[in-house]
């Protein structure tokens, strides 16, 4: 544990000093928190024939009985909210495509490799250092959209139409999944690739099942109830296990270190 410990340390410092890095960590969560504020804010602003429009676009049971300003920002802030669930996906795409390309680049791959430490320590301390970053800028953003849909929604009803107990399930319990299984994907391809942004295209390929979901629930087919978003953090947790699994196959110590010699 101690050398899975210095890995994490050693993967933070270099973390600390890629300011392009954290700027690209930080930006999408940002963007996923603010941005949302001021569109439900003026949903709420929109004169009622506006916002009328947007409802008949959605048939959904619990948006019943809302007025049409309470509907309108509704709807917008549900689209939004589920767009935080790209932010595991987009931030250790981030971080993870440079696990080992970025050793590459800093020449410090040899030296890593060589030294006396497991393949299992080794990827499971990269792993930490680009999932812990990973949940504390989901969940700090989570609280901060929920913080601010509090302040601009017109009413209660508004709110709890927004934050709902599936959309809280998800962000605690999907979260994580999601993050390990990009975290797999972006460590297995970056040991395998010289490029980072080819590591980093996985990301673009995640999103595409993310998009059904986004557009399904946009027209009331799927509704992120606590049991739907449990089941999916079940699926995504199994899922995360089976690549982190390949990712440890794939990364051969001896293969990276004769390429790249």
């Amino acid at each position: 544990m101690n050398k899975v410990l210095l890995i994490l340390h050693k993967e933070w410092l270099e973390l600390r000093q890629e300011r392009a890095l954290l700027f690209g960590m930080l930006l999408p969560p940002l963007l996923f928190t603010l941005l949302p504020v001021l569109i439900v804010y003026a949903a709420g602003t929109a004169p009622d024939e506006d916002t009328r429009a947007l409802g008949a676009a959605l048939a959904d049971p619990a948006l019943a009985g809302l007025t049409s300003l309470e509907l309108g920002q509704a709807i917008v802030g549900r689209q939004f909210a589920l767009l935080l669930l790209m932010t595991p996906l987009i931030v250790p795409s981030i971080i993870a495509s440079y696990s080992v390309v970025g050793e590459k680049t800093r020449r410090t791959l040899e030296p890593l490799l060589a030294a006396p430490v497991r393949v299992r320590e080794l990827l499971f301390g990269k792993c930490l250092a680009a999932l812990l970053p990973t949940l504390i800028v989901t969940w700090v953003g989570a609280l901060l959209f929920a913080a601010g849909m509090a302040l601009v929604t017109v009413s209660d009803r508004a709110l709890a139409a927004i934050i709902t107990p599936g959309w809280i399930t998800a962000v605690l319990l999907c979260t994580p999944p999601i993050a390990l299984l990009m975290i797999a994907a972006c460590v297995a391809i970056s040991s395998r690739v010289n490029d980072p942004r080819s590591a980093q295209q996985i990301a673009a390929v995640a999103v595409v099942p993310f998009m059904a979901l986004f557009f399904g629930q946009l027209v009331g087919v799927v509704v992120l109830s606590p049991a739907f978003a449990l089941g999916m953090a079940v699926v995504l947790a199994a899922l995360a296990a089976l690549g982190l699994w390949v990712a440890v196959g794939l990364f051969q110590r001896e293969t990276i270190l004769t390429r790249w010699s």
